[in-house]
C-alpha cells in the first residue's frame, strides 16, 4: 500500500514532469491511518509542508535521543520496463515497487516496529528516539531533511547517533573473499562534483565550409578524460575497511567494487546542434565524479582541467561535497549497532564490516549534529537485487521486510 503512492520526486529542471504533491499529503494521511497508535504516542511535527518529524519521548531526558532517518520519495520509473506493478504488486513472496528498497522500506519498518510495541504495551523508551522522514532525498534533500536538520539544529537537538538508509546485507560468496553473510555499515560517504564543460566559438556556418568543429573540441577533451580514470588511493583499506577482504586481482574484477578504491568519472549528457547543415558554435557536457575518501574537490577540478589542457574548453561548477566525516567504528553507538545486527543474524556466521557508501545520502545534511552516522537497510540483497535500486523490478522478500521490522524493534530496545 506504501508503494502505491507516487511520491515520485522530479528534478526541478524537469520541463515535462512535474512533483504531484498530492500524493505525499495522500502518504501522509495513511500514514495516520495506519498506525495510529504512533499517531496516539508520538509527537509528529510537519517540516517544510511534505517532510515528517516523529518524537517518541523517552524516560531519561539526560541522555542523547536516536534519529532514526529515511526518505519517502522515490526516483521515476520507465513503466514499460517494469514485469511488475512499479506501485506495488506482490508476486512470488515478493514485494514489489518503486521505494521496496530504497526507501519506504526504512520508513514502514521503522513505523511497524514502534506501532507493535506500543500495541503491545510498550509505551515509553529509555532514550527518546527521532523518525525523521525526508520527501526529496532524491533530488537533493534540501527542502526535506535539510530543513528538518536545521529545525532541530535550533532547538539544539544533538543525537547520540543516526542511522539512515545504506547498503543492504550481502549474503556470503556475492563477492569472492566474502565468505560470511556480512551486514556494510557506513561510516562515510563519497564526496561528487558536477561540472559543465563548454566550448564557444564567435559564429556558426553552413556545414559545407570547412572550420573547427565546436564539437569536435570537447570530444577531444571528453575522450583525454575517459581515457584517464583516476587511479585507486594509496592505503584505502584504512578508511574503508570493507576492501581488506578483497584481493586487488578481485577488486579490479568487479566494476563494484573498483568503484570504492578510486574517484570514479561519468560523462552524463552532451548537447550540441540544431540543425543537420549548420555547424553549431557552442557545445556543453556534463561530468560526474563522485570523489573517494584520500582526494578533494580541489585535487579532482584540477586534474581535469590539467589533463583537457585546452583553454578554449570551459569548466562551470553546478555542485560539490567533500567526502563525508570518518565515524567511529568502536564507539558505543556502532557497537550497539553491531550487536543489534548480530542478534537478528543469531546463528548465522555473520560479520559486520565498516564501508564507505559510494553513493549519498541525507545524512550530509546532519553534519553539525552528531559525528556518529551510520548508513544501513537492514534485509538481505544481492548484487541483483541493489542493482534495482534506482533500476527497474525493484523488491524486497516478504520475510526480508519483516526482518527490518524486527530489526528497528531491536535496535531501539538496545
Amino acid at each position: 500500500q506504501a508503494l502505491s503512492f507516487k511520491t515520485v520526486s522530479y528534478d526541478k529542471t524537469d520541463t515535462e514532469n512535474k512533483i504531484d504533491y498530492n500524493q505525499f499529503l495522500d502518504f501522509h494521511n495513511f500514514l495516520q491511518y495506519k498506525f495510529p497508535f504512533v499517531h496516539l504516542h508520538l509527537n509528529k511535527t510537519i517540516i517544510n509542508k511534505y517532510s515528517l518529524i516523529y518524537r517518541w519521548d523517552g524516560t531519561n531526558s539526560n541522555i542523547k535521543p536516536l534519529f532514526i532517518n529515511a526518505h519517502y520519495d522515490v526516483v521515476p520509473v520507465e513503466q514499460s520496463k517494469w514485469k511488475y506493478n512499479p506501485f506495488g504488486e506482490i508476486n512470488n513472496e515478493i514485494i514489489y515497487g518503486r521505494g521496496a528498497l530504497d526507501n519506504k522500506l526504512i520508513v514502514m519498518a521503522s513505523m511497524e516496529a514502534i506501532e507493535a510495541m506500543l500495541k503491545n504495551g510498550f509505551l515509553q523508551p529509555k532514550r527518546t528516539i527521532y523518525l525523521c522522514f525526508g520527501h526529496d532525498e532524491e533530488i537533493g534533500g534540501v527542502e526535506g531533511h535539510k530543513m528538518i536538520s536545521k529545525y532541530l539544529y535550533e532547538r539544539k537537538v544533538f543525537p547520540e547517533a543516526i542511522i539512515d538508509e545504506g547498503s543492504p546485507i550481502l549474503g556470503p560468496n556475492v563477492f569472492p573473499g566474502l565468505n560470511k553473510m556480512t551486514a556494510p555499515v557506513g561510516i562515510s560517504e563519497k564526496g561528487y562534483l558536477y561540472y559543465r564543460l563548454m566550448v564557444n566559438l564567435n559564429s556558426s556556418g553552413h556545414s559545407s565550409i570547412i572550420s573547427e568543429s565546436v564539437i569536435g573540441i570537447l570530444s577531444r577533451a571528453l575522450a583525454r578524460i575517459d581515457s584517464n580514470p583516476f587511479e585507486p588511493v594509496d592505503n584505502i583499506e584504512s578508511t574503508n575497511p570493507f576492501l581488506k577482504y578483497f584481493s586487488k586481482d578481485v577488486i579490479n574484477g568487479s566494476p563494484l567494487l573498483t568503484s570504492f578504491v578510486k574517484t570514479t568519472t561519468s560523462l552524463t549528457i552532451v548537447r550540441s546542434g540544431d540543425k543537420v547543415n549548420i555547424a553549431p558554435s557552442s557545445a556543453t557536457a556534463w561530468v560526474s565524479h563522485r570523489i573517494v575518501q584520500g582526494n578533494t574537490v580541489d585535487y579532482v577540478k584540477n586534474r581535469i582541467l590539467e589533463i583537457i589542457n585546452d583553454t578554449r574548453v570551459s569548466m562551470e561548477i553546478d555542485d560539490h561535497l567533500e567526502p563525508s566525516p570518518i565515524s567511529s567504528n568502536s564507539c558505543y553507538s556502532f557497537q550497539t549497532l553491531k550487536d543489534t545486527f548480530q542478534q537478528q543474524f543469531n546463528g548465522y556466521n555473520f560479520e559486520v564490516l565498516p564501508i564507505q557508501l559510494i553513493a549519498n545520502t541525507d545524512t550530509r545534511h546532519y553534519w553539525n549534529l552528531t559525528s556518529n552516522i551510520y548508513r544501513i537497510t537492514p534485509a538481505l540483497g544481492s548484487t541483483q537485487d541493489i542493482s534495482t535500486i534506482h533500476g527497474n523490478n525493484e523488491g524486497i522478500l516478504i520475510d526480508e521486510y519483516l526482518k527490518s521490522i524486527h530489526f528497528y524493534k531491536k535496535l531501539i530496545l538496545n
